[in-house]
């Protein structure tokens, strides 16, 4: 048994690392959103949603919370903050809404389809919620 789990652990590692881009992270809110509309769906699909809904809020969350940790050690070590808020989303804004947010984003800069998802989350958010 620990040889077939050493097995397993020595394949994942050695497998290539394929970056999560935004045209993986359009297909998986396409997903969402077609869940949302009430759509038929299967297995796949559903799963695939709950990754799409995962990931974008857990971006989201996941920013705002590295930016107010760098803030506060730079205030604790007496130095000029280097981070803060970059976009705001108001009270009351649905994870749907966010989510088709960033699915618009992605059709409309079909560059970023390319690039690391985790830019697009974060580009859709900063310029639809800017700081005012």
């Amino acid at each position: 048994m620990k040889k077939i789990i050493f097995a397993m652990l020595i394949s994942s590692i050695s497998a290539p690392l394929h970056a999560f881009s935004g045209a993986d992270l359009l297909g998986q809110c396409t997903n969402f959103i077609d869940i949302i509309e009430g759509k038929k769906t299967d297995l796949q699909h559903t799963l695939e949603a709950g990754l799409c809904g995962g990931y974008v809020l857990g971006v989201q969350e996941g920013f705002i919370a590295s930016s107010e940790l760098a803030f506060i050690a730079s205030e604790e070590k007496g130095m000029k903050p280097v981070t803060g808020k970059y976009w705001e989303v108001p009270a009351g804004v649905e994870a749907e809404n966010i989510v088709r947010i960033v699915v618009k984003y992605l059709k409309i800069n079909t560059e970023m389809q390319s690039k690391p998802a985790v830019l697009s989350v974060i580009n859709a958010l900063i310029q639809t919620y800017p700081i005012k």
